[in-house]
């Protein structure tokens, strides 16, 4: 696999890390490429950063000063977004039970709602 990073002032290629300086900074930047990625630095400006493909990261990601890990939290807590547990079901039947009746009780709502919009049309 050839893995790429693209700056302003040419290509380093094979790579599978490399450290990109900003113009505008005095501080280096290091990216790791993973297979089949490219990382464009240079499709807007110096300073953005583009990924092709998946990415993975060790850290928390900030944007604009927030916490993408925080705020994707606090949206779940929000919207009480739940996350089934397969194996605590096999082993316990009346949490499998109330999963069904949780997914059951969420399709007719669902479909509850839809008809609703459908009527205040």
């Amino acid at each position: 696999m050839t893995y790429t990073i693209q700056q302003p002032n040419g290509t380093i290629s094979p790579i599978s890390t490399a450290t990109y300086s900003s113009p505008n900074s005095n501080t280096g930047v290091v990216y790791t490429i993973n297979p089949s990625n490219t990382i464009n630095t240079d499709s807007v400006g110096p300073s953005v950063l583009s990924v092709k493909g998946d990415a993975q990261f060790d850290g928390d990601i900030s944007i604009k000063g927030k916490s993408l890990n925080e705020t994707l939290t606090k949206i779940e807590e929000r919207l009480a977004i739940l996350h089934p547990n397969p194996k605590l079901e096999e082993k316990w039947e009346k949490l499998k039970e109330l999963s069904k009746q949780y997914r059951e009780l969420e399709a007719e709502i669902i479909e509850k709602e839809m008809i609703w919009n459908i009527l205040k049309k």
